[in-house]
């Protein structure tokens, strides 16, 4: 059992997956953190549609709503964090800044051609990490 958990979560189903899998190592007083990375090429897209970042961060909660539901029935503390940056980075910075004692997060299921020409961000956060990482299929 784990006091602090990181959830790096997209709100796909891999992320909630991995919400579903934190709930093995939460005890009544873990808190999770779920961590929502704002791609700064998606801030770039939504600036040149006008959009505004509070629209944006709206959107993503409404994405993040189903990870949400499933710590409030479980009665999970949990915070909810939006980070702009690089996917990758963020986590890595975020986590190892932090007091956490876990990360968990979800494998975005590249197939071997684009995770060797691209990597992934969960090969990548396990890579440079210093704490404990899940990755949930």
């Amino acid at each position: 059992m784990y006091n602090e958990i990181l959830l790096a979560a997209d709100g796909s189903e891999n992320s909630f997956r991995a919400a579903e899998e934190s709930l093995n190592f939460i005890h009544e007083d873990s808190v999770v953190t779920i961590l929502n990375v704002i791609n700064s090429n998606e801030i770039k897209k939504d600036v040149l549609h006008q959009k505004s970042s509070e629209g944006l961060k709206t959107k993503r909660k409404k994405k993040l709503s189903k990870i949400i539901e499933l710590y409030k029935e479980q009665n999970i503390h949990y915070e909810l964090y939006f980070e702009y940056g690089i996917p990758d980075e963020t986590v890595v910075s975020f986590a190892n800044n932090g007091p956490f004692q876990l990360v968990v997060l979800g494998s975005r299921g590249l197939n071997s051609f684009q995770e060797m020409v691209m990597g992934s961000v969960s090969h990548k956060v396990v890579k440079r990490v210093k704490k404990p990482v899940i990755i949930v299929k």
